[in-house]
Order: structure tokens, then C-alpha cells, then sequence
């Protein structure tokens, strides 16, 4: 019926043998790369996608009943909604709409001279008293091998859905692209169920349009919002290669403050405080993101980037006393962060824990995560230690554990990390003007006089107008430029700083002066 690819020849591992399989029955379609992502309600609308490689004309036919190959007994029927050439392929996207939650449908791609194999989609429920099954993780660049089995682990345990977050190739190339897709399909199960994902942008990906030309997310941008079960969850998408202020500041402030739903989660690429020492901190994410995730009740945030593993207790924002790399600890109000990649990029040591991490470690991982009205559960699926997982999960027990899966034993939480239920926070209404969204606490009182600490270190307390980096200059007398220090991007609002100074001139008049802007925002005499 059809010979093999060329490119499965000699031998193979179990799992490329499995892939080859995947590669051949494509290529008795003129389609291929098949995947699946939400449309604007994923409990009645799926987007299909694939790449339309040798045939001119394509459909998507499709039923709750599965008929096989048999073309004309679906009984619905969905032409393209999209087309657009990217990463080398003619990407192709088909969006069915009308569809009945928790439900499978059965489809085919059929082209104007062959057909597919028989896929399955599956709706997620829409009832908030139907629990919901999530993996989520990020960085799957170089690591072929690993990624392939993280792919065959999600084929296997059948979650609603998949969040991605980001930097999927090394070097963002159409080969790279193609051959993420073809390994893609290994999330296939073996009936053909596709699993839905739901993808952010990272910083291997050189364009929004990686993402949105390859996944057709709802804003070209990639920052948007998904409901999920009927008012059980929201999930957010945020892109840390845009500016995080600005339009997408402003819609998520907006979106946050309109939310209902029981549970909130948030994924995107860049982790704000990264527990590897080599990455850089990301304050101005603190500053715009995490103020609005305390605001707002945010209940988990996963992010990426680091390749590395951690899970923390509840945090909030904070300057205050206990307070560490401006978080502190806060189980009432505060939000849980897990991450970081390792989806089969690089490795990098956990080097960089802070007294509120719960827990921190250094293997192949992604996420597990049940969401129900009572709790969030995280569990972290070890990728390597999980290669004994041989059959897929049953769709009527999908909230079990399969034999041969292994799970972080993690300090201090064990293999589960529990999210429980509490009461909503109370809301704080951010203002705004036309430019960028302005969170206004509080100042704290700002003194005339500073005081240098015989180690040479000051609290400097000023006010940013608006976003940007804030520099700190010594002045002598005639206005001498005796130290000058730039910190990172801050986001507007009030802050007070540990600023250590280098020796200075003895008995000297001397000024402190915080610039942002171009423009004095403090100024102290320094004693």
C-alpha cells in the first residue's frame, strides 16, 4: 500500500520504530504533521492542523461515530479556515465549531487524491464538576531522544490538554520545525487520539510567528486566555520576548480582574527568578506580572527556561521584612511557581534555591497536573526513570497512576504537590492611564539624610513614573561624579533599595541621586 520512508531504514530503537510507523501511515495522505489546538471555547471548538505537502484541495470529515476510512459516512464536513507557508511547509487550519463537550470525534483529512488515518479529537467537559487532566512543561530543543519519550509519555496518559512554554527547536529553522513535528506525533495514542496543545513563545523562537503560523493561537501576539470545564479553570499564556507592560499588561490586569473562574493558571517561558545561578533574574516580571497574580488570586504559574526543577511555597511580591529576591512566603494569598523546562534541553544545576522554594532538582520532567473543584495536584513525571510506561491510560481512568511511571519524591510535599481551595482574594482595581498600566500602593516615607553602614550600604527609597532602569549616582562637591550604578528594569511604582557603595571621600558633602527617565525621581544628602 505504501513503502517506507527512507529515513526509517537500518535499525532502529523501539521508540524510532514507533516514530516510522507514525511517518509511514502519513504518507498514505498528501497531508501530514497533524496537531490539535483550542479555539475561542475548548469544550465546542478545535482547530486541526497539518501540512498540506502533495495534494491541491483538503477537507476535514468528522462524526461521533467512528466509520473508518469510510469517507462518505461522516457526516460533517469542515473546509479551511487558514492557510500560510511557513518553516517550509504549507501550513493548513481547519477549525470545527458546534462540537459537544467530553466528547471524541472521529476524523479524517481527506486530500483530492488519498485520505489519512482515522484521528481522534476529544472536547474537553465543560461541567466544573468533571476534573480536568493537564501536562505542562517547556524546552525541548536539543534532546531528541528525551523529548521523544516525554512525547510518548502524554500519548500515554491522555490529558485534555498539553501547555507549552516555548523555545520547542534550538535555532527556530524549518528543518528543526519539521522534525519537532514529526516528533510531535508521537503524542498520538495508539487509537489516534491527537492531544491539544496549548503553546507559548520562548526565546529560541525568533518571531510571534513561530507560534502563531504554526499553532494558529488566538492572538498573533501569544498572550491569550483559555476557559477550561465551565468555570473550573482559566489558563493564561504570556509571551516574555513581548514587553510586558504595555497591551499586554493591560489585557491581562483586564482579563484577571473579569475572571470568576475556581482556579487560575498562568504559563510562559522566562522563570522570574530563575534556581539556576547562570539565568538572569527577571525583576520587571515581578514587578508588572506577579503584583497582578497576588491581586487577582493566580494559583499557579509555570515557567521555563532554566532547565532545571522547582516548586515553591505560595509567594506574593514584597519588600517587607523575610522577604528574599522580592518574594515572601504568603499561604494565604500567595502563588504557586513550578518549572522550569526539561523537556530535553540542556540540563543546568539547581544552584540558585531561595528560603521559599519548596524544593528544587536537576532531571528530565514536565508536569502532571488534576485540576478539580476541591484542589489543584502537580505532580513531576520523571522522563528517563518512565520508560517502563507501556500502555495507554483508559479514558475512563485517566486520573490514575500507570504502571512503570515514576514521579519526583520531592522534599517536603512527597510525590504530590496539593493546591488547595481557599477563599477569593480581595480585589485591588489597578489604575490606568493610556500609556501603561500603573499599580499605585503606598509610598513608604522617604528620608533627607542617608546613612552609610560601616559596610558601606544604604536603603534608598524612590519612585519609578513608569517602567524602565533606574540609576544611582554619587555626587561631591561642583557635582563631581564620584559612583554611578545602573539597576534593572523596574516597573512603575514605589521601591526601597540595599545599595552597596564603594569608598568615598571622607568629611566631602555629598549627594545620592535616583535618576529614571532622564529625570530626578529622589534625592538624599549621604552622610
Amino acid at each position: 500500500m505504501f513503502s517506507r520512508p527512507r529515513r526509517c531504514a537500518g535499525r532502529l530503537s523501539a521508540g524510532g520504530l514507533l516514530l516510522c510507523l507514525v511517518l509511514s501511515l502519513q504518507l498514505s495522505a498528501g497531508t501530514r504533521r497533524y496537531r490539535a489546538t483550542f479555539g475561542p471555547d475548548p469544550a465546542t471548538s478545535i482547530n486541526l492542523a497539518f501540512e498540506l505537502f502533495d495534494a491541491a484541495a483538503v477537507r476535514v470529515v468528522y462524526d461521533v461515530q467512528d466509520h473508518g476510512s469510510r469517507v462518505e459516512a461522516y457526516r460533517q464536513s469542515a473546509q479551511p479556515a487558514r492557510q500560510i507557508n511557513h518553516a517550509g511547509m504549507r501550513n493548513v487550519f481547519v477549525r470545527l465549531h458546534n462540537l459537544r463537550p467530553a466528547t471524541r470525534y472521529f476524523f479524517l483529512v481527506v486530500d483530492d487524491r488519498q485520505v489519512s488515518r482515522r484521528m481522534i479529537v476529544e472536547t474537553p467537559p465543560a461541567d466544573p464538576n468533571q476534573p480536568l487532566s493537564i501536562i505542562a512543561g517547556g524546552d525541548s530543543r536539543n534532546n531528541r531522544q528525551v523529548a521523544m519519550a516525554a512525547n510518548r509519555l502524554v500519548a500515554k496518559l491522555r490529558p485534555h490538554f498539553v501547555l507549552f512554554g516555548g523555545d520547542m527547536t534550538g535555532g527556530d529553522t524549518a528543518g528543526e520545525w519539521q522534525q519537532w513535528l514529526d516528533d510531535w506525533q508521537l503524542t498520538t495514542s495508539s487509537d489516534g487520539r491527537l492531544t491539544p496543545i496549548v503553546p507559548a513563545r520562548g526565546n529560541h523562537e525568533r518571531a510571534n510567528s513561530s507560534i502563531a503560523n504554526l499553532f494558529d493561537v488566538p492572538n498573533p501576539q501569544v498572550y491569550y486566555g483559555l476557559n477550561f470545564g465551565g468555570g473550573l479553570l482559566r489558563t493564561y499564556t504570556l509571551n516574555t520576548m513581548a514587553p510586558p507592560g504595555g497591551d499586554q499588561l493591560r489585557w491581562l490586569a483586564n482579563d484577571l480582574r473579569r475572571t470568576t473562574t475556581t482556579w487560575k493558571i498562568a504559563q510562559y517561558h522566562h522563570a522570574m527568578r530563575p534556581h539556576t545561578a547562570t539565568k538572569s533574574e527577571r525583576d520587571e516580571l515581578v514587578t508588572l506580572w506577579a503584583s497582578q497574580f497576588t491581586s487577582h488570586g493566580m494559583n499557579l504559574v509555570v515557567e521555563s527556561d532554566a532547565h532545571t526543577v522547582k516548586q515553591t511555597y505560595p509567594i506574593r511580591p514584597s519588600r517587607e521584612a523575610g522577604s528574599h529576591e522580592n518574594f515572601i512566603r504568603d499561604d494565604a494569598r500567595g502563588t504557586v511557581y513550578v518549572g522550569e523546562g526539561c523537556w530535553g534541553a540542556p540540563l543546568r544545576a539547581n544552584n540558585d534555591d531561595k528560603p521559599w522554594t519548596r524544593a528544587s532538582g536537576r532531571f528530565n520532567q514536565f508536569k502532571w497536573i488534576w485540576v478539580d473543584q476541591a484542589q489543584i495536584q502537580v505532580r513531576t513525571v520523571d522522563i528517563n526513570r518512565s520508560a517502563g510506561v507501556v500502555q495507554d491510560m483508559p479514558y475512563d481512568s485517566r486520573f490514575r497512576l500507570l504502571p512503570g511511571l515514576q514521579l519526583w519524591d520531592a522534599p517536603n510535599t512527597g510525590q504530590v504537590l496539593r493546591i488547595q481551595r481557599r477563599a477569593a482574594p480581595a480585589q485591588t482595581a489597578p489604575r490606568f492611564n493610556d500609556r501603561q498600566a500603573v499599580i499605585r500602593p503606598s509610598a513608604p516615607p522617604v528620608p533627607s539624610v542617608l546613612r552609610r553602614t560601616a559596610s558601606g550600604r544604604v536603603r534608598v527609597s524612590f519612585r519609578m513614573p513608569a517602567a524602565g532602569k533606574p540609576e544611582i549616582l554619587v555626587v561631591g562637591p561642583g557635582y563631581r561624579l564620584l559612583h554611578q550604578v545602573q539597576l534593572q528594569t523596574r516597573g512603575p511604582g514605589p521601591y526601597t533599595e540595599e545599595i552597596s557603595l564603594p569608598a568615598l571621600p571622607q568629611g566631602a558633602k555629598m549627594e545620592l541621586v535616583v535618576k529614571a527617565g532622564g529625570k530626578v525621581v529622589a534625592k538624599y544628602d549621604l552622610q
